[in-house]
């Protein structure tokens, strides 16, 4: 059996699956604390289930987010290394930083030595600023990292009350803006991290579960959860993806389709084109901020079933969420309600909000009726607004492009697939006043846990080497060496790299007998005075994304 676990910002969603069915599904409140969501969730699933019985557990969790958006991170400063040719003050960096002498070329060459006076002075400004968090960003420094090494262990040495990460640590990308920030947010989010994975195992243990616990990542790939918390980034927006991977558990292989995923804080929208979630080429970014992760192309737009409703100049408009629904017991209306009252949801009776409903609509000249009918459309309109935008942006992706040139019809996606919680409401209303084909699964309300739960592991690996300075990089953070054997040829590289893939992928725990497919392969010669010096190798594996089995069910089409 597999269990999966999405916290949402209003509920968190759990679900237990034993072969292609959900034999069991519950719904807890999100507590301010998450891993508290976590623990009741799994006591109300093993409440008549055998823990011995579960094979795994998934966490699609939203910690690292909120502890970014909400701003709860400890205050970090950044050592920049730009080397020539590159200006920090036109590029978009996540924190407060100095910029420090000392350069590597793009073949990992020193070609500056670091001023170790320059970085004294760079930490005594922190300190001053009490800002005991540094990381170290060197251009080019997953090609050569000595640089970065050099001077966190200047800092360990000298300033030992300070935490310091060097990038290379992080991330191998050759995207040195995007490194630097993954540093930033790592060493910012680490403590974090491990408090919540300390909790989690304790948890298990108190619940009897001996069983590998694993998170989804931002591009719908699972990661052991030691592993996932050294690189906490990778689970930035597993929301998104939860919900891309339960759609597609919910259809068949070969689906297209914009998911929909309506929570009560927030909706998400992805896209899958012939049964493959829609991958961002730039990878993820929060707060406009590039990072070293892999990402579905995905959004969200903060309108859900507990979007408050008001009344501003005698005209309808939505407010952040204020707490559940009126119906529940909440403080406001809000668009649950008026589903409710509607007769697109059951979830309370419409006698609850009744005196409410009439009372706006009065003070606005409309019958309770018409009143209903504009906030939904209202709902909807926003939705589309949004989607009209994510279209724009999926129409730039290679992928989509791909999927336009192969189609039979030059046409978007026409299907809607609806989760989270309020979808059933709603998804019925969009089928009802609109164009769309409208797809509203059979467990639409848990369909993220789903998700996270039939997900796979996954490890993307990119491999550079040059032979004629013998080493070797990766985009894994720290993954790089010294090669030990000459590489005459491709295939002679690509069988050295697939040896250190594995290696890896036995580190995170992967399955021995997981497919790896090959994204691409290439080999140039380093040629100077007229003479070839050595080779420069560029390959990328993988093991093969997606969910382990699809879930029977019935399912109502708009």
């Amino acid at each position: 059996m597999l269990i999966g676990i999405d916290i949402g910002g209003t509920f968190t969603d759990g679900v237990v699956i034993s072969g292609q069915e959900v034999i069991k599904a519950v719904k807890v409140r999100t507590d301010e604390e998450i891993s508290f969501s976590i623990e009741e969730a799994l006591k109300q699933i093993l409440t008549d289930l055998d823990p011995q019985k579960v094979e795994q557990v998934t966490l699609s969790t939203t910690l690292i987010t909120n502890l970014i958006t909400q701003e709860r991170l400890p205050q970090t400063g950044m050592l920049l290394l730009p080397g020539p040719g590159a200006n920090p003050e036109q590029l978009n960096f996540a924190g407060p930083y100095r910029v420090l002498r000392g350069a590597v070329d793009y073949r990992g060459r020193v070609i500056e030595s670091v001023d170790l006076n320059e970085v004294k002075e760079a930490c005594t400004y922190f300190l001053e600023k009490n800002i005991h968090h540094l990381v170290v960003a060197c251009k080019f420094s997953q090609r050569n990292s000595s640089l970065e090494k050099q001077i966190v262990e200047y800092i360990q040495k000298y300033y030992p009350q300070v935490k310091v990460l060097a990038s290379y640590e992080v991330s191998g990308l050759l995207n040195w803006v995007r490194r630097a920030n993954g540093a930033f947010y790592t060493l910012a989010t680490r403590e974090a991290s491990h408090v919540f994975q300390k909790y989690i195992n304790n948890t298990l243990t108190k619940l009897g579960l001996d069983c590998p616990v694993y998170m989804l990542k931002a591009d719908g790939g699972t990661l052991p959860i030691n592993v996932a918390l050294r690189y906490p980034l990778e689970t930035i927006f597993s929301g998104p993806a939860a919900s891309a991977l339960g759609s597609l558990a919910c259809l068949d292989e070969k689906a297209t389709a914009v998911v929909v995923d309506i929570g009560g804080t927030t909706t998400d929208l992805a896209l899958l084109l012939r049964g493959k979630p829609l991958l961002a080429e730039r990878g993820a970014s929060i707060n406009n901020y590039p990072l070293p992760v892999r990402s579905l192309a995905v959004a969200s737009l903060e309108l859900g079933g507990d979007t408050s409703i008001t009344i501003e100049e005698g005209k309808i408009c939505f407010t952040k969420r204020q707490g559940p629904a009126l119906c529940v017991g909440g403080p406001t209306l809000t668009v649950t309600d008026i589903l409710v009252y509607s007769g697109y949801s059951t979830i309370a009776s419409r006698d609850l909000i009744k005196e409410q409903v009439e009372a706006i609509a009065a003070e606005l000249q409309l019958t309770p009726e018409q009143f209903s009918e504009q906030v939904l459309e209202l709902f909807v309109e926003q939705l589309e607004a949004k989607l009209e935008a994510m279209f724009h942006a999926w129409e730039e992706e290679p992928a989509y492009r791909i999927w336009q040139v192969l189609a039979a019809k030059k046409q978007r996606p026409q299907t809607l697939l609806c989760l989270g919680g309020p979808s059933g409401g709603i998804g019925k209303y969009w089928a009802e006043k609109k164009k769309w084909q409208v797809i509203i699964p059979q467990h639409y309300a848990v369909a993220n846990a789903i998700g996270a739960a039939l997900a796979k592991p996954t490890l993307k690996v990119d491999f550079f080497a040059d032979t004629e300075r013998k080493t070797y990089s990766t985009n894994i953070g720290g993954l790089q060496g010294t090669l030990l054997q000459p590489l005459k040829h491709v295939e002679e590289a690509k069988k050295f790299f697939l040896m250190v893939f594995k290696a890896t992928a036995k580190e995170w725990n992967l399955a021995k007998d997981m497919p790896i497919e090959t994204l691409y392969e290439e080999g140039f010669n380093i040629v100077r005075d007229w003479q070839t010096k050595g080779r420069i190798f560029q390959i990328g594996l993988q093991t093969v994304p997606g969910i382990r089995t699809f879930i029977k069910e019935e399912r109502s089409d708009g």
